[in-house]
């Protein structure tokens, strides 16, 4: 064996008691001490750099993405002192690893991260972290913005005769005009103008009041000794888009020594100092919000696509484009909301003037088939009108299909009018129904009537292969002599019903309501005493029901 062999084997197991005696004082060790351990065993056994460097990676497994973890660049003995330990926190990376430590700084970018087992001091950027705690954090630090609700007051309509309103508080109702608060002045309505007032609506305060009007009142309401009473008061200063006073209060918060939302606090003023200083900006998106409030969103989407144009390198970029996609999301909600109320109107409108104006073959033909592409053009060219012109004709179908789906509405085709359906489409669903065993007859009374039905069923079988060997005119005629004489209300509602069920616009209760005819009771046919001549259809003093025609039942469906 060689000399330097030799010198190998004798150094191996001093070796592995060292790092054994090692890891057993680290098991015993408080964990905030096992830094200056380490620190201490690393000496006495004067390991090389690469041991060393394998050490400080130790629970430092990297991200299982690919990311690099943070915490393996951390020095772990500078500086050697644990973070305190009403400091700890729990930190979660985006993987599912945990780390303990405490948060010693942080940045719009990442934050300053010092690890309770080895005291190193790690880089974290904030897409490490598992986002619903990165979300958390960079709130409370105010790295994202809490919404503020906008301020609004209770206030007046007054709907102006030929169209149009105004919107504002009235103020004055002497004489023949009302004097009404609106935009920051007064303005005088005739009263003899006025169709109906409409009151306690909620109007944004910017729409009622000036801005300097209500920072007045919000400041005669605060208590300027209070810090809390200085924070809400910059809160409000911000839903009315004040943001120098809103600066200037939430730094008096601050200096009185405000220990609530300390850290929220602060991100709030870097926040509204950097509005501040763009006010022209603010008013150019408070410009674009009050286009969207009243409805006018292809103005409002131009006006904000042109923000970034007209100011070149703004720190309210991100504010603009947050605006843009709550005004995009505002435009679909208006647009959704037109389709699903217009559509069944011009469902209405239609199919009522297609029962005054056309036969029923062709009315029938047109609701089944041509009813929902016209109903779809009609209702597109309401929404291109009162909301937004950008919209496309399938945009349009696809909003339908998404609508909500509200309670179930009925539509009938009547006792006296369902017969114009024909029997099998009149009948179905009535085999989902399913058979109900029926009792046999206990009495003689029973046994009677159930030789009559089954008399009345053999009539009415030989009474439709009879209608089926029928040229098609005559059963046309038949239809159609009724359908004249049929009231408009009744066709209407006819062709209504056979549109929803048979277009495909509408999502179905899978059952239809299958109602006996009252008259026949469900049977289709009528008994008659014939005395004298028998005549017509009446033999053996069997009838068709006058009601149903041999259909049995009244058809009523539902819909949404």
């Amino acid at each position: 064996m060689s000399e330097r062999s030799k010198n190998q084997s004798q150094s191996q197991p001093g070796n592995r008691v060292k790092r054994t005696d090692m890891r057993r004082t680290m098991k015993t060790l408080h964990p905030s001490r096992w830094g200056a351990a380490l620190g201490l065993v690393l000496t006495a056994v004067a390991l090389s750099p690469l041991a060393a460097s394998a050490l400080a990676l130790v629970g430092a497994a990297a991200p299982q993405d690919g990311t690099p973890d943070p915490f393996v660049n951390a020095n772990p003995f500078t500086p050697p002192s644990p973070p305190a330990p009403d400091e700890v926190i729990m930190l979660q990376l985006r993987d599912g690893t945990i780390r303990w430590g405490a948060i010693q700084a942080h940045s719009p970018s990442m934050l300053e991260f010092r690890r309770l087992e080895t005291s190193g001091l790690a880089s974290v950027p904030w897409s490490l972290l598992d986002p619903v705690q990165s979300e958390a954090l960079r709130k409370e630090f105010g790295y994202i913005e809490v919404e503020v609700d906008e301020a609004y007051v209770e206030g007046d309509r007054l709907v102006l005769e030929g169209g149009g309103n105004v919107e504002g508080v009235i103020v004055s109702r002497e004489g023949r005009n009302f004097l009404v608060k609106t935009e920051g002045t007064l303005q005088v309505v005739p009263k003899a103008r006025v169709r109906g007032i409409e009151s306690g609506i909620q109007l944004a305060a910017l729409d009622v009041y000036s801005r300097e009007e209500l920072y007045g009142l919000y400041l005669a309401e605060s208590d300027i000794q209070s810090p809390e009473s200085m924070l809400q008061l910059a809160r409000k200063c911000e839903s009315i888009l004040d943001f120098p006073h809103a600066a200037e209060h939430y730094k008096q918060a601050l200096d009185l020594g405000l220990e609530t939302d300390r850290s929220a606090a602060e991100g709030m003023l870097a926040r509204a100092e950097v509005k501040a200083a763009n006010q022209e900006q603010v008013e150019y998106l408070r410009h674009v919000d009050y286009l969207r409030k009243r409805g006018q969103f292809d103005k409002a989407v131009e006006k904000i696509d042109g923000f970034e144009i007209a100011f070149k390198g703004s720190a309210l970029v991100e504010d603009a484009r947050k605006q843009k996609t709550k005004l995009l999301l505002a435009r679909d909600d208006a647009a959704r909301e037109l389709v699903q109320r217009r559509w069944p109107y011009w469902a209405k409108i239609l199919t009522r003037k297609q029962s005054l104006e056309n036969s029923l073959e062709v009315a029938r033909s047109w609701a089944g088939e041509d009813a929902s592409a016209a109903i779809q053009t009609l209702v597109h060219a309401d929404v291109q009108k009162k909301v937004t012109e950008a919209i496309t004709l399938e945009e349009v179908r696809g909003l339908w299909e998404k609508r909500k789906r509200l309670r179930y509405s009925p539509a009938s085709y009547r006792e006296d009018g369902t017969w114009l359906l024909g029997t099998e489409a009149a009948q179905r669903g009535l085999e989902d129904e399913g058979a109900r065993p029926k009792a046999g007859p206990v009495s003689e009374v029973d046994a009677q009537r159930v030789a009559i039905e089954e008399r009345i069923k053999r009539y009415m079988q030989n009474q439709r292969l009879a209608r089926t060997t029928q040229t098609g005119a005559a059963a046309s005629d038949d239809y159609q002599t009724f359908w004249n004489t049929y009231s408009q209300g009744a066709r209407a509602g006819w062709l209504l019903a056979y549109y929803i069920e048979n277009s495909g616009d509408f999502e179905m209760r899978p059952r239809p309501d299958l109602r006996a005819c009252k008259t026949c009771a469900g049977t289709g046919g009528i008994e008659l005493l014939v005395t004298g001549t028998v005549r017509g259809d009446q033999t053996d003093g069997l009838a068709p029901c006058p009601l149903c025609h041999g259909v049995q039942y009244s058809r009523r469906i539902y819909y949404r």
